[in-house]
């Protein structure tokens, strides 16, 4: 997925993101988290500035509420 420097990123945006990687890459939730922090933030996790970061955030707590 592209992303450009010049918008916030949504809760629903990581969501789908994360289900992908899952699907994908057949990883469990620590291994997205791992692999969304070093590929996606490129190891800077406000390299798209604090919204987006809590837009992660969010949605990474979503996922493991709903997996239990």
């Amino acid at each position: 997925m592209t992303v450009n420097h010049s918008g916030i990123l949504s809760v629903d945006y990581f969501e789908a993101y994360f289900k992908l990687v899952i699907l994908s890459r057949n990883y469990d939730i620590v291994q997205v988290n791992e692999f969304m922090t070093q590929n996606f933030f490129k190891g800077d996790l406000l390299i798209y500035g604090k919204e987006t970061y809590h837009s992660f955030v969010t949605a990474y707590q979503n996922l493991k509420n709903n997996s239990k």
